[in-house]
């Protein structure tokens, strides 16, 4: 997963990709950083979706946009659309559950 170094680098991703995770989080947040890596592993099945990780702390504009007040938020857009939202206490195999649900029709 790549870390996005501005809120235009995300808002270009958002435009040229189908489908796309944003996956929200500060380095303080210790439950951020240990699901980071689960999240990415899950996402090796899933060749057609581009990610981003969001540091809050260095893209603070993104968290007011996007009413991103919790960590960590993983939000999964399909066109450019927000489809998904899950924040803090969710499960991995919710969010496979959810995005199989979506990428099957990509």
């Amino acid at each position: 997963m790549e870390t996005a170094t501005d809120y235009l680098e995300i808002d270009a991703t958002l435009v040229s990709r189908s489908l796309v995770l944003l996956y929200c989080s500060q380095p303080k947040c210790s439950v951020c950083q240990s699901l980071l890596p689960k999240v990415e592993e899950l996402l090796k099945k899933y060749k057609k979706v581009s990610s981003l990780y969001v540091n809050l702390e260095d893209i603070p504009e993104f968290a007011g946009q996007h009413t991103v007040f919790n960590m960590p938020t993983v939000l999964f857009f399909a066109d450019g659309k927000e489809q998904l939202r899950l924040v803090r206490a969710f499960g991995l195999n919710e969010l496979e559950e959810k995005i199989e649900k979506i990428y099957k029709f990509f």
